[in-house]
Protein backbone atom coordinates (compact mmCIF):
# COMPACT_ATOMS: atom_id res chain seq x y z
CA UNK A 1 0.00 0.00 0.00
CA UNK A 2 2.81 2.39 0.90
CA UNK A 3 4.48 1.76 -2.50
CA UNK A 4 1.23 2.57 -4.27
CA UNK A 5 0.91 5.88 -2.41
CA UNK A 6 4.51 6.81 -3.20
CA UNK A 7 3.93 5.95 -6.87
CA UNK A 8 0.77 8.07 -6.98
CA UNK A 9 2.54 10.99 -5.32
CA UNK A 10 5.41 10.79 -7.81
CA UNK A 11 3.02 10.61 -10.75
CA UNK A 12 1.11 13.60 -9.40
CA UNK A 13 4.25 15.68 -9.07
CA UNK A 14 5.33 14.77 -12.61
CA UNK A 15 1.91 15.75 -13.94
CA UNK A 16 2.21 19.10 -12.19
CA UNK A 17 5.50 19.74 -14.00
CA UNK A 18 4.04 18.84 -17.41
CA UNK A 19 2.94 22.10 -19.02
CA UNK A 20 -0.14 21.74 -21.16
CA UNK A 21 0.14 23.09 -24.67
CA UNK A 22 -1.31 26.57 -25.04
CA UNK A 23 -2.28 28.37 -28.21
CA UNK A 24 0.24 31.07 -29.14
CA UNK A 25 -0.88 34.62 -28.45
CA UNK A 26 1.11 36.38 -31.17
CA UNK A 27 -1.09 39.16 -32.53
CA UNK A 28 -2.40 38.65 -36.06
CA UNK A 29 -1.01 35.14 -36.66
CA UNK A 30 -3.22 32.14 -37.43
CA UNK A 31 -1.64 28.91 -36.16
CA UNK A 32 -2.14 25.25 -37.02
CA UNK A 33 -1.49 22.47 -34.55
CA UNK A 34 0.89 19.85 -35.93
CA UNK A 35 0.53 16.55 -34.12
CA UNK A 36 4.18 15.58 -34.55
CA UNK A 37 6.67 18.35 -33.95
CA UNK A 38 10.45 17.86 -34.14
CA UNK A 39 10.52 16.34 -30.64
CA UNK A 40 7.58 14.02 -31.38
CA UNK A 41 5.13 16.19 -29.45
CA UNK A 42 2.33 18.40 -30.81
CA UNK A 43 3.32 21.98 -31.59
CA UNK A 44 1.74 25.05 -33.12
CA UNK A 45 3.10 26.19 -36.48
CA UNK A 46 2.29 29.52 -38.14
CA UNK A 47 -0.20 29.16 -40.97
CA UNK A 48 -1.03 32.75 -41.96
CA UNK A 49 0.29 36.14 -40.84
CA UNK A 50 -1.71 39.36 -40.95
CA UNK A 51 -4.99 37.78 -39.84
CA UNK A 52 -7.38 40.35 -38.39
CA UNK A 53 -9.62 38.21 -36.16
CA UNK A 54 -10.50 34.75 -34.89
CA UNK A 55 -13.22 34.29 -37.51
CA UNK A 56 -10.76 34.92 -40.36
CA UNK A 57 -8.37 32.38 -38.88
CA UNK A 58 -11.26 29.91 -38.58
CA UNK A 59 -11.99 30.39 -42.31
CA UNK A 60 -8.33 29.69 -43.12
CA UNK A 61 -8.44 26.51 -41.04
CA UNK A 62 -11.73 25.51 -42.69
CA UNK A 63 -9.98 25.75 -46.07
CA UNK A 64 -7.33 23.34 -44.83
CA UNK A 65 -10.04 21.03 -43.50
CA UNK A 66 -11.79 21.04 -46.88
CA UNK A 67 -8.52 20.23 -48.70
CA UNK A 68 -7.49 17.39 -46.39
CA UNK A 69 -10.83 16.08 -45.18
CA UNK A 70 -9.33 15.74 -41.70
CA UNK A 71 -10.27 17.64 -38.53
CA UNK A 72 -7.99 20.63 -37.93
CA UNK A 73 -6.95 22.29 -34.69
CA UNK A 74 -5.48 25.75 -34.76
CA UNK A 75 -5.01 28.82 -32.67
CA UNK A 76 -5.41 32.57 -32.76
CA UNK A 77 -4.24 35.04 -30.10
CA UNK A 78 -4.27 32.51 -27.27
CA UNK A 79 -7.46 30.69 -28.22
CA UNK A 80 -7.87 27.25 -29.72
CA UNK A 81 -9.94 26.76 -32.87
CA UNK A 82 -11.38 23.32 -33.67
CA UNK A 83 -12.61 22.50 -37.19
CA UNK A 84 -14.49 19.21 -37.45
CA UNK A 85 -17.02 17.85 -39.93
CA UNK A 86 -19.76 18.88 -37.48
CA UNK A 87 -18.78 22.48 -36.68
CA UNK A 88 -16.14 25.11 -36.03
CA UNK A 89 -15.64 25.97 -32.36
CA UNK A 90 -13.20 27.95 -30.25
CA UNK A 91 -12.04 27.71 -26.63
CA UNK A 92 -9.54 29.23 -24.25
CA UNK A 93 -7.76 25.87 -23.81
CA UNK A 94 -7.83 22.40 -25.31
CA UNK A 95 -10.08 21.14 -22.52
CA UNK A 96 -12.25 24.16 -21.74
CA UNK A 97 -15.81 24.87 -22.83
CA UNK A 98 -16.06 25.36 -26.60
CA UNK A 99 -18.27 27.93 -28.29
CA UNK A 100 -19.49 27.96 -31.87
CA UNK A 101 -17.68 30.35 -34.23
CA UNK A 102 -20.19 30.12 -37.11
CA UNK A 103 -23.82 29.05 -37.30
CA UNK A 104 -24.49 26.19 -39.75
CA UNK A 105 -25.78 28.73 -42.29
CA UNK A 106 -22.68 30.92 -41.94
CA UNK A 107 -20.43 27.89 -42.29
CA UNK A 108 -22.24 26.84 -45.47
CA UNK A 109 -21.59 30.32 -46.91
CA UNK A 110 -17.91 30.13 -45.88
CA UNK A 111 -17.57 26.76 -47.61
CA UNK A 112 -19.28 28.10 -50.72
CA UNK A 113 -16.87 31.05 -50.88
CA UNK A 114 -13.84 28.79 -50.34
CA UNK A 115 -15.01 26.60 -53.24
CA UNK A 116 -15.38 29.67 -55.48
CA UNK A 117 -11.82 30.76 -54.65
CA UNK A 118 -10.48 27.24 -55.20
CA UNK A 119 -12.13 27.06 -58.65
CA UNK A 120 -10.63 30.44 -59.59
CA UNK A 121 -7.21 29.25 -58.42
CA UNK A 122 -7.47 26.04 -60.46
CA UNK A 123 -8.51 28.07 -63.50
CA UNK A 124 -5.40 30.23 -63.09
CA UNK A 125 -7.17 33.42 -62.14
Amino acid sequence: MRGLLIGLAAAGSLAACDKSLTAPDTAGVCWRLAENGPNGKPEFRPMAPGVSNLESCAVTLEGLHLRTGAPVTGGFQGRYIFVTPEDITAAFSAKSQRYRVFTPQQRAKVRQNIEILAKRERAGG
